[in-house]
């Protein structure tokens, strides 16, 4: 069991240990360091101010790639350690990753003619050592039109078929967090930290404070990790007030209209016609994915928001690549942004912020707090593999604390199965009636869908839609409060289920009988019932405040 009704115990837990480990953040960085570290057998607590991957590791492309736009940049040992990475993350978690076919369009008067791509694809292929779910094809401007018929044939000269993968990037850290919980990690959200504790002169651990039910409490460690993206600069002053900055953070903004309006069958890497700055489009379902911008950002770190600038330029770039499409603002579902924690070492002002490197840096401050920042998605298990070898060797030079190897290269993540897995669950899918949407939908939940499954048949009345065209079930929620540490409407909203991103109405038809069943599991008054839809109705708000700009 994994809820948010063991707060108060987790609490307790946090108080009256001294962990070998302390991770602050937990989004996909903090979620892979609190697991690499419990798999050694060291004691960890892992905490999160707001709920999993609410930051950036829910805001991404939700592509888990090797980077090839990064040879341009001559980045080979980036795109090597990604496409490594790659094959890890669809090997290990393959309920929230998965193959995902691109075609890169060559069209005349491109800056990188036909047979540049096709070295760039040679290479993508060689730095994944040839292990990629399928090497690359090139075609010409017939065969891709086949593929890809909206495509601007009086342009088009040809192109190259890669793939990569997509992956849900909200369940992909979840999962993560699950496995560290599973592991032994004491894993707590909506759990901030306003005070980093010391003792003679080095961190000894934090002050917290409980987001949820008020006060504030101690959790002490002998290692201080500071994984929190964007906001590493922000704890490192916790620590030392004159510290200077280490990032440059980025924006991203994201579109998601229905797929009939593009009908691209693969992702497609395409370019805005007013910086030659590339993008993706990637087909998601009956959607598709458009992003994502990339601009220098100083505003509410916590209220980011794509504006109507960043739907335009996203909009103008997908018209370009598909004149057929004729996308507008009436076509946008639903709009997201994120920030990206870019390094900044060789990213200053006068460097473009596309050209900014995404590898990642570690540091360590005098007082022995050790952040990282920078990174990708796709690489954070390597990242957090490089960040608990450092705190094992603080860990045995000051304490004499040892730790294992790590042990994080080939464990499954929380959820997977065996290969013939999607089939059993179809087969139990149709013995409660389930519709074919619901179960796409559930196969994002691994293992965890069986549980779903079990609900049904103990209450077949779990069984109602959120919404006529909602793809989920009443159950799922009912899973999501006692299984995946729901703490507000929101979280399930938009990180547990695909309702915010992917519903016309945004969930809110539906936002009142989600808190209802949150609320019987959760324990809500009315009147906190009402205040997690108005909350939910603001999240909704931003998400759409570009119609009015």
């Amino acid at each position: 069991m994994f809820s948010s009704r063991q707060r108060n115990q987790f609490i307790e837990d946090a108080q009256a240990a001294v962990f070998d480990v302390l991770v602050i953040g937990g989004g996909i960085t903090g979620a892979c360091a609190a697991r690499d570290a419990a798999r050694r057998g060291l004691s960890v607590a892992l905490v999160e101010k707001n709920d999993w991957a609410f930051g950036t590791s829910s805001r991404s492309s939700k592509l888990v790639h090797g980077g090839l736009r990064y040879l341009e940049l001559f980045d080979f040992k980036l795109v090597f350690e990604a496409c490594r990475e790659r094959r890890r993350l669809l090997l290990n978690a393959p309920h929230v990753v998965w193959p995902q076919p691109f075609i890169f369009p060559v069209y005349k008067g491109d800056k990188n003619p036909l047979f540049v791509i096709a070295m760039g694809l040679w290479l993508y292929d060689l730095l994944a050592l040839f292990r990629n779910v399928q090497n690359h094809q090139l075609h010409g401007k017939k065969r891709i039109l086949e593929v890809e018929p909206e495509l601007d044939a009086s342009r088009l000269k040809g192109g190259g078929q890669f793939y990569d993968c997509s992956t849900d990037d909200a369940r992909l850290t979840l999962s993560h967090v699950q496995s560290a919980h599973l592991e032994g990690a004491l894993c707590l959200s909506y759990a901030r930290v306003v005070e980093l504790l010391s003792e003679k002169g080095r961190v000894r651990g934090a002050r917290v404070k409980d987001e949820v039910g008020g006060g504030e409490f101690d959790v002490e460690a002998r290692v201080v990790l500071n994984c929190t993206g964007p906001w590493t600069d922000a704890v490192c002053r916790l620590d030392d007030p004159a510290a200077l900055p280490k990032l440059r953070p980025t924006k991203g903004s994201h579109v998601i209209v229905p797929w009939e309006r593009v009908r691209a069958h693969n992702a497609l890497p395409i370019m805005s016609p007013q910086d030659q700055r590339l993008l993706f489009l990637v087909p998601w379902g009956n959607y598709a994915l458009i992003g994502t911008t990339d601009t220098d950002y100083d505003g509410d770190y916590d209220r980011i928001r794509a504006s109507g600038e960043d739907v335009d330029y996203i909009l103008e770039a997908a018209n370009h690549a598909l004149p057929r499409a004729r996308l507008d603002r009436h076509d946008v579902i639903s709009t997201y942004a994120g920030l990206r924690p870019l390094v900044v070492e060789g990213g200053g002002k006068d460097v473009k912020e596309s050209q900014v490197s995404r590898e990642h840096s570690i540091y360590e401050s005098h007082s022995g707090l050790i952040s990282i920042a920078g990174g990708k998605l796709t690489t954070a298990r390597s990242m957090a593999e490089e960040l608990i070898d450092l705190a094992a060797r603080r860990l045995e030079e000051r304490h004499g604390v040892r730790a294992g190897a790590c042990a994080t290269k080939r464990a499954p993540v929380f959820g997977k199965d065996g290969r013939d897995f999607p089939r059993r669950l179809e087969r139990l899918a149709r013995e409660v009636r389930l519709d074919g949407d619901i179960v796409d939908k559930l196969q994002l939940l691994g293992t965890g869908a069986v549980r779903v499954l079990g609900m049904l048949s103990e209450d077949p009345s779990l069984c109602r839609r959120l919404g006529e065209e909602i793809p989920y079930v009443e159950a799922e929620v009912v899973y999501s409060a006692r299984e995946e540490m729901v703490v507000s409407l929101a979280d399930f909203m938009v990180r547990r289920s695909l309702i915010y991103y992917e519903d016309r109405e945004q969930g809110l038809g539906c936002a009142e009988r989600v808190a209802e069943l949150l609320g019987r599991e959760l324990g809500w008054e009315e009147e906190e019932k009402r205040r997690q839809v108005e909350e939910y109705r603001r999240v909704v708000e931003l998400s759409r405040a570009f119609r009015e700009e």
